[in-house]
């Protein structure tokens, strides 16, 4: 990553811990998603190379594949033509895999050994025609990039006292993006990281407690004696805390490949 380029992450960072939501990953990783919908929609639908990727991966995943289709699904989009371009291609590809099923021998030594029959299909035969988050280019791509601004957030933290005071006042991470960010944190580790993960660690304790303050403070105000302007009040603290817990939606997608992945890169 050259200094530019540095300079825009930390740029990026810093707004989102001074925007006060949740989780300061959540939303670059939001970020994140909609602008690698929004180019692939409008220009790289049209890349021979991006639709040659997407055609090997059969396509988004399940998740990335509904999120493209809501936003080429807005009126004031014209991506719809893009949409159908990916579906189409998709989708010739996947007829090829289907007709290479009929070319499956079965090996069953009898009619009614159904057990025999079931596992005499190769696994991989049924699987590779369905995209998933470990062939996905969207979940690919916006896994890779979070673990950029991860590694950006450590390495300012670690040297920058303007971006401590930052995230010391920030509301923390949601619990999916503090174990995506311990995880690059301990593979960065080489004693350097000691008091960064210590850190990470005590503010993550500091949320929890203001999360379950705030649920207790929204039970207690369900009780009777309270206004119901008093309890519609305390209603946002449900969302809120639900995001805190599971993070974005989606967000499990970018977790479970930032933990299949190998050892974190720092300079």
């Amino acid at each position: 990553m050259n200094v530019e380029d540095k300079d825009i992450t930390r740029v990026r960072i810093s707004q989102a811990l001074e925007k006060g939501e949740n989780c300061f990953l959540c939303h670059l990783e939001g970020r994140l998603e909609r602008r690698f919908i929004e180019t692939y929609l409008s220009e790289l639908v049209m890349d021979a190379k991006a639709r040659e990727k997407i055609v090997e991966s059969r396509g988004f995943c399940n998740y990335h594949f509904y999120k493209m289709f809501v936003s080429a699904s807005n009126p004031a989009s014209e991506d719809g033509l893009g949409m159908a371009l990916i579906l189409k291609s998709v989708t010739e590809q996947l007829l090829e895999d289907v007709k290479d099923q009929q070319n499956i021998s079965f090996a069953v030594t009898k009619p009614w050994n159904l057990k025999r029959f079931v596992r005499s299909i190769p696994d991989i035969r049924l699987t590779k025609p369905v995209s998933n988050e470990v062939k996905c280019p969207a979940c690919d791509h916006v896994s890779k990039m979070v673990k950029i601004y991860i590694e950006e957030f450590l390495r300012e933290i670690l040297q920058d006292e303007e971006m401590r005071n930052l995230y010391d006042k920030s509301k923390g991470m949601c619990m999916p993006h503090h174990v995506m960010t311990l995880r690059v944190a301990t593979n960065l580790f080489n004693g350097r990281f000691a008091l960064v993960i210590k850190r990470l660690i005590e503010k993550e304790i500091q949320t929890l407690e203001r999360l379950q303050e705030n649920l207790a403070e929204y039970v207690e105000k369900q009780d009777y004696r309270f206004s119901n302007e008093e309890k519609a009040r305390t209603e946002e603290f449900v969302g809120r805390s639900l995001s805190q817990l599971v993070g974005k939606r989606g967000v499990e997608k970018t977790l479970a490949k930032l933990l299949r992945t190998g050892e974190a890169s720092f300079p």
